[in-house]
């Protein structure tokens, strides 16, 4: 399992963070600017380390 994850896990903890903000908000727990505030983080989170693998590769 560890082999398998090696590289992924910031992109599955990203995932799962969008999974509970979209969730949160369905649910009325948080308003629509916090839930796109979340999004947003996490989306930026799987930019850096898409980028700082890109880079790092070279």
């Amino acid at each position: 399992m560890k082999e398998y994850l090696k590289g992924k896990k910031t992109y599955v903890t990203a995932f799962l963070a969008i999974v509970a903000a979209v969730g949160s908000y369905a649910l009325d727990e948080i308003a629509l600017k916090d839930m796109i505030e979340a999004v947003f983080a996490a989306l930026t989170a799987m930019t850096i380390r898409a980028a700082i693998t890109t880079e790092a590769s070279k």
